[in-house]
């Protein structure tokens, strides 16, 4: 099922120019998927004119791209049958994807694939095999040597009957899920261990998809950060027990200042800069943003370190994400305004990138993340 179309050495022409020399064709077709605009007047910094954009593609055939700043594809990997739910490239310089067809919603999936820059398959698994049984959805990655950790799809019979629902009434939620290379389930955790879904007064109208985990990372000591969209809160879980070690949003353990709450946010990782950052949809607002945190997890203490608000025509309801270039610039994907889009810290617009796509998330590559594929001549 799997179509590995091409993935030859790419060549950096020069630390300033965003030129790339590269053994390999791409189909117009492709190239004509996407569109990039600079701002009039606007001067771009060095590490993004140098860098790339890692686009996926969900629909079949799917696709993975590493775009330049010209708006160029210099890479991709396509694959028949399925669609590229999720991609993240590793700091093994693979790529680590949730593939998942037609039939599955926005970022959920039922196979884990794991290429190489040269279009080597390093890694597949498939629902079914060892104790991969369950969906996995919106984030896989690395978590050692020999283990991935992955967001699953978890449900519980529940007497929801003093709710107005029934005695064997299903909650749907999620989990963490950490398996081997072959699928051997090594750890598990679910909302289930934290929450009765009893005690929520409104669990009747979210019983099919109650919190909805939308991203999962590493906090800096290797715990895990799951962000939920339905409830608006980051929570930090212990790794190895488990336990919910502190809960940060709407409602959470830390008090936020007003001006930089948020309500549903995508792309939850602590950046560059140490601070816990992500893409706040803004539903409530009606705009969305980026903001990053500086938190103080023994004090409870928060302060705000970035607050990059976009346009209003950007406001971006579902997905989206937002990661940093340097220090002082931000890319955003909007992913419902098929738009990706390069702003300063204030969020001032420099950069525009149209796709024909809905492109879920963008993250921003640095050439050193790809050596010695990219090589500085």
């Amino acid at each position: 099922m799997h179509t590995r179309l091409l993935c030859l050495l790419l060549f950096f022409c020069s630390c300033t120019a965003s030129t790339i020399r590269i053994r390999m064709e791409v189909p117009p077709a492709l190239q004509d998927q996407l569109k990039a605009t600079t701002a009039p007047g606007a001067t771009l910094p060095a590490d993004f004119r140098t860098g790339f954009l890692l686009l996926n593609q969900r629909d079949d055939p799917g696709m993975i791209y590493l775009v330049n700043a010209g708006g160029r594809i210099v890479w991709y990997h396509q694959v028949h049958g399925t669609g590229f739910k999720t991609a993240h490239l590793t700091e093994q310089q693979t790529f680590l994807c949730i593939l998942g067809d037609k039939n599955f919603p926005t970022s959920y999936g039922d196979e884990i694939l794991e290429i190489g820059l040269r279009g080597d398959t390093l890694l597949h698994l498939k629902k079914g095999q060892q104790d991969f049984l369950a969906d996995v959805h919106h984030e896989v990655l690395r978590k050692s040597a020999g283990e991935i950790v992955a967001l699953t799809s978890v449900q519980k019979i529940v007497d929801l009957s003093l709710q107005g629902g029934g005695e064997q009434d299903t909650v749907k939620s999620d989990g963490i899920v950490v398996y081997d290379r072959e699928g051997r389930r090594r750890w598990q955790w679910s909302v289930f261990d934290a929450l009765e879904p009893t005690a929520d007064t409104g669990i009747l109208r979210t019983r099919h998809d109650w919190m909805h985990a939308n991203s999962l990372s590493f906090d800096k000591d290797s715990n895990y950060l799951v962000s939920f969209y339905n409830n608006g809160q980051i929570w930090k879980v212990n790794a190895q027990s488990g336990q919910v070690m502190w809960k940060f949003g709407r409602g959470g353990d830390f008090a936020i200042p007003g001006s930089a709450a948020f309500d549903m946010g995508h792309a939850v990782h602590i950046n560059a800069d140490n601070d816990l950052m992500l893409f706040d949809n803004g539903v409530s607002r009606q705009q969305s943003q980026t903001l990053a945190f500086r938190l103080n997890d023994s004090a409870r203490q928060v302060s705000v370190t970035m607050k990059s608000v976009l346009p209003p025509y950007l406001f971006n309801e579902r997905m989206g994400s937002a990661y940093l270039v340097g220090h002082g610039h931000v890319v955003q994907c909007c992913s419902k305004r098929n738009t990706v889009i390069l702003t300063t810290r204030n969020g001032h617009p420099l950069w525009t990138l149209r796709t024909t796509f809905i492109p879920y998330r963008a993250e921003f590559i640095s050439p050193s993340q790809l050596l010695p594929y990219v090589i500085a001549e």
